[in-house]
């Protein structure tokens, strides 16, 4: 069974994004507030989508790091998450962060809510 993916995307030059760095993007939305925040990240030449915001106390995970084993450090309160799964591997958070469906095509990164 394919799954089906949604109208809303967000398209951004490759190079927007440098090696080993992150970019925080919102997709589409009828008003402001209730645009969702998507963290873009290449690591290593790949490409990976994650919430924007740290699960734990809700803020952007933009200015944080990526570590060489493809972790984000939240740079408030330590928090880390793998960037293909979205999973907390080491707190204060809990709850896991949502990924996004990615797709390269040419020098277009799109990202998919």
């Amino acid at each position: 069974m394919t799954k089906m993916l949604t109208q809303q995307k967000i398209v951004v030059k490759k190079d927007e994004i440098p090696p080993m760095s992150m970019v925080e993007y919102y997709f589409p939305a009828q008003k402001p507030w209730e645009r969702k925040p998507v963290l873009v990240i290449n690591y290593k030449g790949s490409f990976f989508a994650i919430e924007a915001f740290c699960s734990h106390a809700g803020l952007s995970l933009e200015d944080g790091f990526l570590t060489d084993d493809g972790r984000v450090v939240c740079p408030w309160h330590g928090s880390v998450f793998d960037i293909k799964t979205g999973k907390v591997v080491d707190g204060p958070a809990k709850r896991d962060l949502k990924t996004y469906h990615v797709e390269v095509k040419g020098d277009e990164v799109i990202i998919y809510e």
